[in-house]
């Protein structure tokens, strides 16, 4: 499916891109197809093709319907270039199923009664005709992972496809016809905060009005009557290209939306785009939208055309100038789950002009969004689950880092290994471990040095080898998971990864359960105390799984059962205003996954 929709409109792309003629101005109908009535597009005159998302993107960029969240439904009305007694009615809900994300939305143009007027009455009074103009659409979206890396974090592509049914007419006059809309989008950024967009619109049939009202009654040269049907020109559509670029910057309080992933009550996003119109001037410009909390957004924008500046070149009623604002009220304190919001959108006209602007106002209802705890990501493709993230990002971290510390670690580990070899040669004591069988062990008052498995423990394990504690059994996505919550047992020495000596009994009950079910996972979540630099923290935390990892692996382990995540002073489990608390603080969460 990527590739179909990467090669589709790529191959789009090539036909269309060279298609824009200004000279062809007025060969073209259908321009309806062309009118915003979404709020939030409209406040930025249509130039965030790179990061619309939702049921909006249907009109802009097909792509950005994939990221519904659930249940979308919008309902706008605009009053179009006012004073022209002109109004747009534009509406529609999206649905996410499953990975998927469908739209439905109507667009209609209510341009009022005309007096109807003759040749032979031309002051009218002989009754009035209502044009209609009206579309109806059907969007497809979906997004692709395609990878995460430490340079550039998620990297996600999402793919669209918009079918519309167009219909134009009077009482005994009407066009049919059918468009097809269809984009990309490529969002990357640790942040996810970089977008880039390309969508090709209205590409379609061409249209030709028909009817009875074409027919004139006349008369031969011999007086029979006869009625004629006069024909009428076919008309194309106006195909649109668009290509943009986006870039959100956050900042203020950061706030965890989801297991490693965070966001923050600020974001300021600028952004500029280029389109190409094959029957009129191409546009460009740019715009500038802020939220907070995503509760409360201002937007304005600027697009700019040939000619735009004088009165005697401009093609449009408008002087280039948009802005807006909309509000989205959560029905919860943590603004998951449901919404309610009002948007509204003003573009300037011309000062030499007989309008006053257009204006948009809809309302928007969020229907069930994704509750906090359960999120994970605009959909599948979007983001992998935070342990195979995790699992990425320690790979990243090896690589960026580069393997030669860890070759380096792993032959002075192999030396020390081999001294202790060396020093056990001539013992002929047997012992018994909870791992292996131990050909050789020499006791002191301090340790037991084992020959087999080199393990260091403390003489105070010799009869209390640890045999099981706290464990449950809990069930997450449908996997039933082992949560251990003696997960103090694993100590490091202050400030380091260098496991303590009389963890490793501990250890070794979790190698045997790993030893003796070969299909369980097992992932190491590290945490510390926030004490200290966040960072070095993080770093700290990572440092200490590994540790752990390196050591079960080294007995037998498979390293592919085994995945890391580091957390840093991020997830607290008590509070860290005591030593006692920030003790606890610091450690290593075990789950079995099987």
């Amino acid at each position: 499916m990527k590739k179909i929709l990467i090669n589709g409109i790529v191959g789009l792309l090539a036909v269309s891109a060279f298609a824009g003629n200004p000279d062809r101005r007025g060969e073209a109908g259908a321009l309806e197809l062309n009118m915003n009535g979404y709020g939030r597009t409209a406040g930025l005159w249509g130039l965030n093709c790179a990061s619309v998302q939702g049921l909006e993107a249907e009109r802009l960029n097909p792509a950005g319907v994939a990221f519904t969240k659930r249940t979308e439904i919008l309902a706008n009305y605009t009053s179009w270039l006012t004073g022209s007694g002109l109004s747009l009615i534009q509406a529609g809900v999206s649905q996410r199923i499953k990975g998927n994300a469908i739209a439905v939305s109507i667009n209609a143009v209510n341009i009022g009664s005309i007096e109807r007027t003759t040749v032979n009455s031309p002051e009218g009074g002989i009754g009035q005709f209502k044009p209609t103009f009206f579309n109806i659409g059907l969007s497809y979206g979906k997004n692709f992972a395609l990878g995460s890396t430490a340079l550039t974090g998620g990297n996600v592509i999402s793919g669209g496809v918009t079918v519309r049914l167009v219909t134009q007419g009077i009482s005994n006059i009407s066009a049919t016809g059918f468009s097809f809309d269809a984009g990309l989008q490529y969002t990357t950024g640790k942040k996810e905060n970089v977008h880039f967009g390309v969508s090709l619109r209205n590409i379609g049939t061409s249209m030709k009005l028909k009817g009875d009202g074409f027919a004139i009654d006349g008369t031969t040269d011999g007086g029979y009557s006869l009625q004629v049907d006069r024909k009428s020109a076919k008309y194309e559509l106006p195909i649109q290209l668009n290509i943009g670029a986006s870039y959100d910057i956050y900042f203020g309080k950061k706030i965890e939306i989801a297991p490693k992933k965070y966001t923050q009550n600020f974001r300021l996003t600028p952004m500029a785009q280029f389109t190409a119109n094959a029957y009129g001037n191409d546009q460009y410009g740019a715009g500038l939208e802020f939220a907070f909390k995503e509760i409360f957004m201002l937007r304005a924008a600027y697009r700019m055309e040939n000619g735009i500046f004088k009165t005697e070149t401009r093609k449009t009623a408008y002087n280039g100038l948009a802005a807006g604002m909309s509000v989205a009220v959560p029905f919860k304190k943590d603004g998951t789950g449901s919404s309610l919001g009002i948007d509204y959108a003003y573009r300037m006209t011309g000062l030499n002009t007989n309008f006053t602007g257009t204006h948009t106002v809809g309302l928007r209802f969020n229907l069930g969004g994704t509750p906090k705890e359960k999120e994970k990501d605009a959909e599948k493709a979007a983001s992998k689950s935070a342990i195979q993230e995790e699992e990425v990002t320690t790979v990243s971290k090896t690589s960026k880092k580069g393997k030669k510390k860890a070759e380096v670690e792993l032959v002075e580990k192999q030396l020390l290994v081999d001294s202790l070899l060396k020093v056990n040669a001539d013992l002929k004591v047997k012992a018994e471990t909870p791992i292996v069988k131990i050909d050789t062990v020499q006791v002191t008052k301090t340790e037991i040095v084992i020959q087999k498995d080199t393990i260091l423990v403390p003489t105070t394990y010799e009869k209390t080898d640890y045999k099981g504690g706290d464990v449950d059994t809990v069930v997450v996505d449908g996997k039933t998971q082992l949560k251990f919550n003696d997960y103090d047992l694993v100590q490091f020495e202050t400030g380091s990864a260098v496991i303590q000596k009389k963890s490793y009994p501990y250890l070794n009950y979790l190698i045997n359960i790993m030893k003796k079910n070969p299909s369980y996972k097992l992932s190491l979540a590290g945490h510390t105390d926030n004490v200290g630099d966040r960072d070095k923290n993080v770093k700290l935390s990572q440092d200490r799984v590994d540790a752990v990892k390196a050591y079960v692996t080294s007995k037998g382990v498979n390293g592919s059962k085994v995945s890391t995540a580091a957390f840093g002073p991020d997830k607290p489990k008590y509070k860290n205003d005591s030593e006692a608390g920030r003790a606890k603080n610091r450690r290593v969460e075990v789950n079995m996954e099987y």
